[in-house]
C-alpha cells in the first residue's frame, strides 16, 4: 500500500491522536475478552484510532446492529476503553461529516429508554438524512434494505463496518478509502465476553462497494418497502471481494442451497492437490469460528468435504446448560458429526471470572486449492450461519485473498479454538 502525503494540513490531532499509535491499516485486530482491559477492547481502540484520524472535510460512514456503550454520559475516555460517543463528537466539531445508521434496536430498551449513544449522537448530528451529518435509525421492526421476516425472525440490521474517506496517520501520510469491518457489536458484552475480530484496509474498489451499500440503507432506510433480493458482489479481482444482503431464494425456499452464498464458497474447495511450491500433495483445510449457525445444508456441505479428505474444524457458541443449541442448532451439529474424523467440532462457553465467554466471530478460513489457484482465504464480516442473516438481514461478508492476513487470523482461530476446548486457559 502507498501512502501518499496530502491535505496534512486540514487535520489538526487531537491529543488522544498525538498520544495513541496509529490503527492497523492492512491487517487485522481480536479482542481478547480474558485479557486485560487492552486486550478486551483492542477493536475499540482500533476505531478510535481511525476516527481521531480523519482530517475535517472528510466523511465517516456507519452501520451498525448494536451501539449501547457507553451507557451514561460522562463515562471516561481512555486510550485503553475509548469512548466513541466522544470520539465522533469531537470529529463532528473539527469539521468532519459524520453520518450513523443503526438498527431499530439501538433505540431504546424494552423499557422505552434511550440507549446514550443514540440520544447523544442524534444531539450532536440531527437527523436529517440529506444533510452531511446525520444519525438514522432503521424502521422498527426491519432491517434497513431487508424488511421482510425469515423463519419468524424480524428483520434487521446486522452490519458492522465504519468507512473512512481519508485518514492522516502520525508521520503525516495520508491514506484513502478506509474500510473497517468487525463481527463485534459496540456494547461491554462483546468486549468482555465474546471473541471477536476486525479487519481494516484500504480498497477503492471495496471501499466504494461499501459507500453505496450505506447509502442504499440510508435510501431504503425510512420506506415501507425494501429489497428483499437486494445481493450485491464485488469483483472477483479485488483483494477484499464485498457481499451484501439479504439474498433471496429464487424458489421461495430459505434453505435453498443454490443461493446460499457460504455453500458456493465452499463448492470452489479442492481437498487434496498439489502443492505448486513443492509439488507434494496436501490436504485444504477449512476452519470456522460462529456465533449462531442453522442451516444444515450448509453443515452438510461442510461434512461432505471432510469425507472428501479436507480437514474441516469448527468452533461454534454453546448455549446454557437448559439450552445447549440455543444459538448453533442440534441439526447442524450432527450433520457436521456425519463428517467423521476428518471434522474437529467445539462447542465454546467458557467459564471465566463469573462470564460464559463465547465466540461471536463469523469466519471461513481457507487454506489449500480454491479454484485455480492455492492462496489463502478469509470470509469474515457481520453474518451468521443463519436463514436470517442470509435471507432476512441487512448483512456484509468479505472475502480477503491474502496469505499474510489468513495467517493472523489462524493464529485467533488457534487461541479461540484451544480456550474453548480446555486445552489452553483463558488468559
Amino acid at each position: 500500500m502507498s501512502l501518499a502525503v496530502a491535505g496534512v494540513a486540514a487535520f489538526v490531532p487531537s491529543p488522544a491522536t498525538a498520544a495513541e499509535p496509529d490503527p492497523v491499516i492492512g491487517g487485522a485486530v481480536f479482542n481478547n475478552p480474558a485479557g486485560a482491559v487492552t486486550a478486551q477492547y483492542a477493536i475499540y481502540q482500533q476505531l478510535a484510532r481511525i476516527i481521531d484520524r480523519v482530517p475535517a472535510g472528510e466523511t465517516i460512514r456507519m452501520s451498525w446492529l448494536d451501539f449501547s456503550n457507553p451507557v451514561a454520559a460522562g463515562e471516561a475516555d481512555t486510550a485503553e476503553r475509548p469512548n466513541l460517543v466522544e470520539r465522533l463528537k469531537a470529529a463532528h466539531q473539527r469539521g468532519v461529516n459524520v453520518q450513523i445508521i443503526l438498527n431499530y434496536g439501538s433505540y431504546d430498551d424494552d423499557a422505552g429508554k434511550r440507549f446514550y449513544p443514540g440520544l447523544a449522537l442524534a444531539g450532536e448530528l440531527g437527523t436529517d438524512v440529506a444533510a452531511s451529518s446525520f444519525l438514522m435509525f432503521c424502521r422498527d421492526k426491519t432491517g434497513c434494505i431487508a424488511k421482510q421476516p425469515s423463519y419468524g425472525v424480524l428483520a434487521y440490521n446486522h452490519n458492522k463496518f465504519l468507512l473512512a474517506s481519508r485518514v492522516v496517520l502520525n508521520g503525516g501520510a495520508s491514506v484513502s478509502n478506509v474500510t473497517f469491518q468487525s463481527s463485534g457489536n459496540l456494547t461491554v458484552w462483546d468486549a468482555e465476553t465474546a471473541f471477536n475480530n476486525s479487519i481494516t484496509w484500504s480498497e477503492a474498489s471495496s471501499y466504494a462497494n461499501y459507500v453505496t451499500y450505506f447509502n442504499d440503507q440510508k435510501r431504503y432506510g425510512p420506506l415501507a418497502t425494501g429489497d428483499e433480493d437486494y445481493y450485491h458482489v464485488g469483483s472477483t479481482n479485488d483483494m477484499y471481494k464485498t457481499h451484501f444482503f439479504p439474498r433471496a431464494a429464487t424458489d421461495g425456499n430459505p434453505g435453498q442451497t443454490s443461493t446460499d452464498t457460504m455453500i458456493s464458497v465452499l463448492n470452489s474447495v479442492t481437498c487434496s492437490y498439489k502443492g505448486a511450491s513443492d509439488g507434494l500433495t496436501h490436504q485444504t483445510d477449512v476452519r470456522v469460528v460462529i456465533w449462531g449457525f442453522s442451516r444444515t445444508e450448509l453443515a452438510k456441505k461442510l461434512a461432505s468435504l471432510a469425507k472428501a479428505g479436507c480437514w474441516v474444524d469448527v468452533v461454534y457458541a454453546g448455549g446454557p446448560s437448559d439450552d445447549p443449541y440455543k444459538y448453533t442448532s442440534e441439526n447442524v451439529v450432527n450433520a457436521l458429526k456425519a463428517g467423521g474424523a476428518n471434522v474437529g467440532l467445539h462447542s465454546c462457553a467458557v467459564s471465566f471470572n463469573g462470564r460464559a465467554l463465547k465466540p461471536h466471530s463469523k469466519y471461513t478460513l481457507i487454506d489449500g486449492q480454491y479454484d485455480d489457484d492455492q492462496i489463502p482465504r478469509v470470509f469474515t464480516g457481520s453474518a451468521n450461519y443463519t436463514f436470517s442473516s442470509l435471507r432476512g438481514a441487512d448483512e456484509t461478508i468479505v472475502r480477503v485473498r491474502s496469505a499474510d492476513i489468513h495467517r493472523q487470523y489462524l493464529t485467533n482461530f488457534y487461541k479461540v479454538r484451544d480456550t474453548c476446548s480446555g486445552k489452553i486457559p483463558p488468559s
